[in-house]
C-alpha cells in the first residue's frame, strides 16, 4: 500500500511541477498579446487549464500529506490551493457575468472569498502557535496575505454593489500568475535563488512578483479605461 502511495504521490507531485511549468510559459503570451485576439483568448485558456492542473494536484498532495500524518505541509499546501483557484475561478467566471452577476456566481464568489478569511485565520493561529520560526513564519505570512480579501468579502456582501468585469478579468488571471511565479521563485528555483540572493535580498522572490503583478493591474486597468465609472457602459461585451 504505501509502494503505491508513493507512485501517485510521485506522479502528482511530477503533474504538478509540469503543469506549473507550462502554465508560466503560458502566462505572459495573453499579457503581452491583442486583448479579445486569437493569441489572448487560445493561449490565455491553455494558461488556465495549466493552472487549474497546478490547483487540483496542489489539493491531491494536500490529502497525500495528511494521510502520512504531514499535517503542516498539508495546511499549507491546501491554503496556496484556496487563494490561487479563487482569482482563478473568478478571472474567468465573471466574463460570463459581464451585464448581471448570476445568483450561483455570487454564491460560489462569497464562499470562495469566505473560505479564504476563515482558513486565514486559521493560518494565523497556527503560524502564532509555531511561534512564526521557520515554517511558523512563512505560514503566518501568508495567513496575513489571505486577510488581505477581507474587505472584498465584506464588500460583496452587500446586494447590487458594482463590478467591472474587465478590471475583474485582468486582475483575477494576474494575481493567479504573481501566485504562480511566487511559487516557482521561492519552491521551485529555490536552490539557484539562495545563491543568486543572500543576506535581505533572499526576501526578494516572496516580493518581486507580487510588485509586478500589481503594476500590470495598474497598467491595464489605465490602458483599458476600467477606472472609469463610464467604462462601465463603454467597453464592449466582445473580449
Amino acid at each position: 500500500m504505501h509502494s503505491y502511495l508513493s507512485v501517485l504521490s510521485d506522479l502528482t507531485l511530477y503533474t504538478h511541477v509540469i503543469s506549473g511549468s507550462l502554465a508560466l510559459l503560458c502566462f505572459w503570451i495573453p499579457v503581452f498579446a491583442r486583448k479579445g485576439g486569437i493569441n489572448h483568448r487560445r493561449v490565455g485558456n491553455w494558461y488556465v487549464r495549466f493552472m487549474w492542473g497546478v490547483v487540483v494536484t496542489a489539493v491531491l498532495l494536500c490529502v497525500k500529506n495528511i494521510i502520512v500524518a504531514n499535517y503542516l505541509s498539508a495546511a499549507f499546501l491546501g491554503f496556496l490551493s484556496l487563494i490561487t483557484a479563487r482569482p482563478l475561478w473568478n478571472g474567468i467566471a465573471i466574463l460570463k457575468n459581464k451585464k448581471e452577476l448570476s445568483v450561483s456566481y455570487q454564491r460560489t464568489d462569497l464562499f470562495l472569498l469566505g473560505s479564504i478569511v476563515v482558513a486565514s485565520f486559521g493560518m494565523l493561529i497556527l503560524g502564532y502557535g509555531l511561534r512564526a520560526q521557520g515554517m511558523g513564519a512563512v505560514i503566518l505570512i501568508f495567513g496575513i496575505l489571505g486577510l488581505t480579501n477581507l474587505p472584498e468579502f465584506l464588500r460583496n456582501l452587500k446586494p447590487g454593489i458594482e463590478r467591472h468585469w474587465l478590471r475583474e478579468h485582468f486582475s483575477g488571471l494576474i494575481i493567479s500568475g504573481i501566485a504562480a511565479h511566487t511559487a516557482f521563485l521561492v519552491f521551485g528555483a529555490a536552490t539557484y535563488i539562495q545563491v543568486l540572493f543572500t543576506s535581505y535580498w533572499a526576501t526578494l522572490p516572496w516580493f518581486l512578483p507580487s510588485v509586478i503583478g500589481g503594476l500590470g493591474i495598474a497598467y491595464s486597468n489605465r490602458r483599458y479605461g476600467v477606472n472609469k465609472i463610464a467604462a462601465n457602459k463603454n467597453v464592449s461585451d466582445k473580449h
